[in-house]
């Protein structure tokens, strides 16, 4: 099993290497369903942004756990 996740690891270039308009398509589990996927593509640029507003969205529902009370 490590052997198979460590492949894995090595085929990713790093964000500064690619190239930022080549199209990435990924596919994602649905939620609800083991067997269901769905296929986006969107360009490298497009997928770094996406990954930074989700980090923002979940920095701040962290910073704002606490001060519901």
């Amino acid at each position: 099993m490590m052997l198979a996740s460590g492949a894995v690891a090595r085929e990713r270039k790093p964000a500064a290497v690619t190239d930022p308009d080549k199209i990435i398509c990924r596919s994602e589990e649905n939620t609800g369903s083991r067997l269901s996927k769905t296929k986006r593509c969107m360009s490298a640029r497009d997928w770094a942004a996406e990954k930074a507003i989700n980090q923002q969205d979940i920095e701040r529902v962290q910073a704002n756990r606490y001060k519901n009370n």
